[in-house]
């Protein structure tokens, strides 16, 4: 694993741990649908991470897969 697949990995790990620590907080529901929308795409990038490409090169799935929207858009 190179430093940089290396560090996204433990980025991603780290962001994961602190939303699900967020989701046992008193949260209005508009922040419980952010924070699960943030999960759900910090646990994508960590899969993507962790799957080669059909080629067998590592992705660098936070270059691919950054989205700069917001639910709902």
């Amino acid at each position: 694993m190179s430093a940089v697949s290396f560090a996204l990995d433990r980025a991603h790990s780290r962001n994961i741990d602190r939303y699900h620590r967020l989701l046992k907080t008193h949260l209005t529901d508009v922040e419980r649908n952010y924070i699960e929308w943030r999960l759900s795409q910090e646990q994508a990038a960590l899969e993507a991470l962790d799957r080669p490409h059909q080629d067998g090169a590592a992705t660098t799935a936070a270059q691919d897969r950054i989205e700069l929207h917001q639910p709902g858009d």
